[in-house]
């Protein structure tokens, strides 16, 4: 599919677009990418179970665990008990956790807004809506996404 080769070659450009603006994360915490890209996905979805995060992130059982002991040690997320069936366990982030996002949140804009000021005002409006459209769109499949599984086999 052409769409798909032409998706290829500009996700690259546009994130090391982003990346040319520096380091958008607070210094002092102690977080990996991975570790944050679990937060995002968390907070998305309010409570998942820890084999739903693994298939999200794509990570193995044993290195989701991991990677969950540490972040609810750091006091990022924690487990809840499910109400109906109190032997399923599922994770949510924890206020610390909500904190983080926002800062997180905070230095995006900042980078943004740098971003933006080269921008004349139709472009401004013309980028944002253009993240506006994608993630309307993104929004519109997610729930008719292939897993990953079928996505291999189909390549």
């Amino acid at each position: 599919m052409e769409e798909a080769r032409r998706l290829a070659q500009i996700a690259p450009k546009v994130m090391n677009a982003f990346h040319d603006l520096g380091r958008q994360h607070p210094t002092d915490e102690k977080l990996s990418m991975r570790q944050y890209q679990a937060l995002i996905v968390l907070s998305a979805s309010t409570t998942l179970s820890l084999s739903r995060l693994c298939k999200k992130l794509g990570l193995a059982p044993s290195t989701g665990t991991e990677l969950v002991n540490r972040m609810i040690q750091l006091g990022y997320i924690q487990k809840v008990q499910e109400a109906k069936d109190q032997r399923q366990i599922n994770l949510t982030v924890t206020e610390r956790g909500m904190e983080l996002l926002e800062q997180r949140q905070v230095v995006m804009t900042t980078m943004f807004k740098k971003y933006l000021e080269i921008f004349s005002e139709t472009d401004r409006q013309q980028f944002t809506q253009s993240f506006e459209t994608i993630l309307t769109i993104i929004e519109k499949y997610s729930s008719k996404q292939p897993s990953n599984h079928k996505r291999r086999n189909d390549e």
